[in-house]
């Protein structure tokens, strides 16, 4: 016997096929001890459409909702708080579980669905540490800068930009300004409104020079794929 809880239209069922990508990428960041399910609030007795490091819980595709769950989802209801406080609970084989539950809505604001993130705190602390620790290898594309607004990122990206090509001394340097202009395609710098004037500006160059160098650039990346 099936327990529905809500129909679920098509375009529902896109919305929480859109989630999958987020379940797997928190898993990814969190380690092999977090647990990260995606339910689907149509049959809650085989509501798992998606899971992550399904081995904390021994779950798979087609699992029940937990009455945790049921819990969350009735409550859902008369709040419109979507993010549960931390619980812990214990799994069959002992685990201690620290979770967090997410309600996904529709655009009517109705519950379709919910991402449950279950950590293993039972997990070795060695474990814990290798999934927090820093890589050995840096990473290529240099330190990531949290910007605050759009300015700042066309600023901060253009001066590390310059002083990287700047730092290569087998360019010439009536090239340079060239050099620095595909580096920024590449970063896709001029996807951003206003980045060809504020780059012109810093490189003393007219915004024509840049557009210049943008139709050179993707001239000669059409004759390489030709």
């Amino acid at each position: 016997m099936t327990t529905t809880h809500a129909s679920i239209t098509v375009k529902d069922k896109q919305i929480l096929d859109s989630v999958k990508p987020i379940v797997d990428g928190i898993a990814a960041f969190m380690g092999e001890n977090c647990e990260v399910v995606l339910h689907s609030l149509e049959s809650l007795d085989c509501s798992v459409i998606h899971i992550a490091n399904s081995h904390v819980t021994g779950r798979g595709l087609g699992s029940p909702i937990t009455e945790l769950g049921m819990k969350i989802l009735r409550e859902s209801a008369n709040t419109s708080k979507d993010v549960t406080d931390c619980s812990y609970s214990k799994t069959t084989d002992g685990k201690t579980l620290r979770s967090i539950t997410v309600t996904i809505r529709n655009p009517a604001n109705k519950p379709i669905g919910m991402i449950c993130i279950n950590m293993n705190m039972n997990a070795p602390l060695l474990s814990l540490i290798n999934t927090l620790a820093i890589p050995q290898a840096e990473n290529p594309e240099g330190p990531e800068n949290f910007v605050t607004n759009l300015d700042e990122l066309i600023q901060t990206t253009l001066r590390a930009t310059i002083i990287n090509i700047n730092g290569h001394h087998d360019i010439p340097n009536h090239e340079k300004n060239k050099t620095i202009v595909c580096e920024l395609i590449k970063k896709g710098l001029f996807d951003i409104r206003g980045a060809i004037d504020i780059v012109a500006r810093e490189l003393s160059v007219s915004r024509y020079t840049i557009y210049n160098y943008i139709r050179e650039h993707k001239s000669s990346q059409k004759k390489e794929t030709v």
